[in-house]
């Protein structure tokens, strides 16, 4: 037999033996003969963690046996929310295993990340298992009282849609309340460690931040985008910490704004406080639509869209509109002309408006059935619809917005 014909054989049996490993992983077979049946029973399914502190990371474990005849597969976890990891050790709380024989015991461990939370809380953690259809799912409820050190007025800043020639500032209010009380032996943990390692205005400040003798105080300010300045107000006696919100216009990005702030400070359980900042960058040039979309267009019956283009600029003009057709091949004897009609107005309410928008155009996008596309639509080996996408690219005079891309799309269908 050649070198050939061996290579060939063995990558074949290769192939034949990890697809059948596979196949077995993801569709095991029924471990458990008729009348074996898992059961499972926990020491108790509710823990209350009683009063904590927003910002603490707290485990708790519930302890459970297999009290069946069968063998007691857990399948799957699913958990109320992100704030919640949990994952199945045996016995000795250190092997993660999902399986578990007859009188077999286990541990399912539970971490709560209360830094999202405040005042009473539920969550429910559910699992999956192979316990038959009447009851396959346990679930388990944590509950608490989470109370806080530090809050914030506004919690969460909503900036709503800003543009680039409206200059905004945004003033948020931080109340420093009390020290939590800590147990006589409290460990920092490594995460926090971390994320004051990767922060250089936390790293700079790491021996003020991690004490936690001093009264409550505000260290430092920092924003997770370069474009969000923050700045902390020298503090008035009397007065609770002041933190001024300010935006560079010039290198917020166009779209949806999600950052956060970090308030740097010395409480007990909360030392990267966070507050999320919401909204949207739309610019000075404004459109009502990102998208055209088409449908379906006939012989009988073209499709025409419109997208007005609005500006802070009063000298705003669109100067062109190019079309990007995507070419398949049924399309590759029709010229864009022959699709498309692009057609652009410049509005006659042209006065400042309540929003700044002094000047405004409207393009018109017309896709229309080809006529010589309804010639070759007689042959067979054309397909009924034709998909046709593309850009629209247009032109403007502003320097910031020289070309503005709007996706397109469609169907041609020589029938209604």
């Amino acid at each position: 037999m050649s070198h050939l014909r061996l290579l060939v054989v063995f990558f074949f049996l290769s192939f034949t033996f990890f697809h059948s490993i596979l196949s077995f992983a993801q569709n095991p077979p029924d471990i458990n003969l008729q009348g074996q049946i898992p059961r499972v029973e926990f020491d108790y399914t509710r823990f209350d963690f009683g009063e904590i502190y927003r910002g603490q990371r707290i485990t708790h474990i519930f302890k459970f046996q297999n009290t069946g005849n069968g063998v007691l597969v857990f399948s799957n976890i699913h958990a109320a929310c992100g704030c919640i990891n949990t994952k199945i050790y045996g016995d000795d709380g250190k092997t993660l295993k999902n399986l578990f024989k007859p009188n077999e015991s286990g541990v399912v461990s539970v971490e709560f990340n209360s830094q999202d939370f405040s005042g009473s809380i539920i969550r429910t953690i559910t699992l999956e298992t192979n316990m038959g259809s009447s009851s396959p799912t346990v679930t388990l409820t944590l509950t608490a009282n989470i109370l806080q050190e530090i809050t914030s007025n506004p919690a969460l800043l909503y900036i709503g849609k800003i543009t680039g020639e409206n200059k905004k500032s945004y003033s948020i209010t931080i109340n420093l309340l009390a020290r939590a009380k800590t147990p006589n032996k409290y460990e920092v943990k490594d995460y926090l460690l971390k994320e004051i390692a990767n922060s250089k205005v936390a790293d700079s400040n790491r021996d003020s931040i991690l004490s936690n003798s001093d009264l409550l105080r505000i260290i430092a300010v920092e924003s997770s985008v370069p474009y969000i300045k923050t700045k902390l107000v020298p503090t008035v006696t009397g007065q609770p910490p002041q933190i001024i919100v300010e935006f560079d216009e010039k290198n917020i990005p166009i779209g949806t704004i999600n950052a956060k702030l970090k308030i740097w400070n010395n409480s007990t359980f909360y030392k990267n406080f966070e507050i999320p900042v919401i909204g949207e960058s739309v610019g000075h040039v404004q459109m009502s639509a990102k998208y055209v979309e088409f449908g379906v267009v006939n012989s009988q019956k073209p499709s025409e869209r419109v997208i007005s283009f609005k500006s802070t600029d009063r000298n705003f003009a669109i100067t062109g509109v190019k079309v990007d057709l995507k070419k398949l091949p049924e399309l590759k004897n029709i010229k864009e002309t022959e699709l498309f009609d692009v057609r652009k107005d410049k509005s006659l309410h042209n006065q400042a408006a309540s929003d700044g928008i002094v000047s405004s155009y409207v393009v018109k996008f017309k896709l229309s059935f080809p006529k010589k596309m309804a010639s070759l639509s007689s042959d067979s080996s054309v397909p009924p619809g034709v998909n046709v996408s593309g850009f629209f690219v247009v032109k403007t005079n502003d320097p910031d917005y020289k070309e503005i891309t709007v996706p397109f799309f469609g169907v041609l269908r020589k029938e209604p």
